[in-house]
């Protein structure tokens, strides 16, 4: 117990210690290993990730009575903002860079044999709850795991399409949970009180604006890691000019859909610091990407950049989306005379043509193929689908986005299986009548 020894403020050096030697502890990893700068990269997301993780774990902790927090005048969500700055860097950055040398396994064990220790000596700071140890196993699957994953995945450039489900996980995180929670408790507010307590009108307006915005946000994200084989991270990008998807109608998808996302979250909390989020963000944003733009992507690939942005412009979108290929979109002979391929055909746009002749090899015969002048863009079934939309812009567009992202496309791929046995199914019962 901390507070065993009257005259003395422990609980204060505590405090100190825990924000404190996390940060020590990671300056002197960085001076000890000089990690390259893609894994000072990947420490750096570990940490990023930590923030809205530990939060989601501590509003767990309470409801199912793992841990509480003593109250304290500078806490979110019941979480205390050194202790939580202090928690990501030792499960963010300090863990990754260790992880490099010391087995995986290992660390963990001495991680969770440190929190086993400390945590119910920290009392009154901390105060466990019989089935705390539930708690940090839940810790370790969903907080600690996944940020030790996406550092090696960052560390070997591998995986991108993986890797940015995590920064959207993340990122989303930050725009849904951490940024607003944090202002709203610098107001006095809870965020949850002012969800609970939002109008069903608002509740509307900002589902209407947020969640198309959410979709378009992950269909960017999810371009740059399928086409551009990189991440929306400056420091992690893609390894060449991403022109499909969102991106053939305006420059900065990701951007513009983060601010609305956010505006849409201070129409709901009804609180008018919150609007200083897209603000704020917008204006770091855009000065911060004009200049990564000048200073990187213009330098590294000048001809394809300087094409792309005298097309497609930032803040604007485009009546009709900039396509810079062309291709040929295959259906199979069972579609020939299916409403869909009518439909297309009455609809083609410049740079895409149909052909119903099927293509090899022969196990593709009964599947839509999408091939495309630029090879990044080759797809298969709905995926093909959903390129054959972004040809025709707008809405559209915007459900091709949609077909493509992964899960959806997933779902749609079964979907698509199924039918076909559900339609066997009726004609064997009409015939049973």
């Amino acid at each position: 117990m901390i507070d065993a020894y009257p005259g003395v403020d422990l609980i204060a050096l505590a405090r100190a210690a825990l924000l404190l030697g996390p940060v020590g502890g990671t300056m002197l990893l960085l001076i000890l290993f000089l990690p390259t700068p893609r894994q000072a990269t990947a420490a750096l997301l570990g940490g990023l990730w930590q923030l809205p993780a530990l939060l989601v774990l501590n509003m767990a902790a309470q409801g199912f009575g793992w841990w509480r927090f003593q109250p304290d005048a500078v806490a979110v969500l019941g979480l205390p903002v050194d202790l939580w700055i202090g928690w990501s860097i030792f499960w963010g950055p300090v863990a990754v860079i260790l992880s490099r040398r010391v087995p995986t396994v290992l660390m963990i064990v001495v991680f969770v044999a440190a929190d086993v220790v400390s945590m119910p000596l920290l009392e009154p700071l901390v105060v466990v709850g019989g089935r705390w140890l539930v708690g940090e196993a839940a810790g370790i699957l969903f907080c600690l795991v996944p940020c030790l994953v996406l550092a090696r995945l960052t560390e070997a450039d591998s995986r991108p399409v993986l890797r940015t489900c995590f920064h959207g996980l993340g990122w989303g995180g930050y725009m849904l949970l951490v940024l607003p929670a944090c202002v709203l408790a610098w107001e006095g507010r809870s965020y949850i009180e002012a969800l609970e307590s939002a109008s069903v009108m608002r509740w509307v307006v900002v589902l209407a604006i947020g969640f198309p915005c959410l979709l378009i946000g992950w269909a960017a994200a999810h371009e740059f890691a399928l086409v551009g084989r990189g991440t929306p991270v400056p420091y992690d990008p893609p390894k060449r000019v991403v022109t499909s998807g969102p991106y053939a109608s305006i420059a900065n998808p990701m951007q513009i859909t983060s601010a609305l996302v956010m505006a849409s979250l201070a129409i709901l909390t009804s609180s008018t610091a919150a609007w200083a989020i897209p603000v704020a963000f917008l204006i770091f944003d855009g000065i911060f990407a004009a200049w990564y733009n000048r200073t990187h992507i213009a330098l590294a690939m000048p001809e394809d950049w300087g094409q792309y942005r005298v097309a497609v412009r930032d803040w604007i979108p485009r009546s009709r989306p900039y396509i810079a290929r062309t291709a040929t979109l295959y259906f199979p002979d069972s579609g020939r005379d299916s409403r869909l391929l009518a439909w297309l055909m009455r609809h083609a746009a410049d740079g895409l043509v149909i052909e119903t002749a099927p293509v090899r090899p022969v196990v593709a015969r009964h599947r839509l193929r999408y091939l495309s002048s630029d090879a990044d863009l080759n797809a298969t079934g709905i995926a093909a689908l959903g390129r054959a939309l972004e040809h025709l812009g707008g809405l559209c567009a915007f459900a091709g986005w949609i077909l493509r992202l992964p899960g959806v496309n997933q779902l749609m791929e079964l979907a698509s299986l199924l039918l076909p046995v559900r339609r066997i199914a009726i004609l064997i019962a009409q015939r049973a009548r």
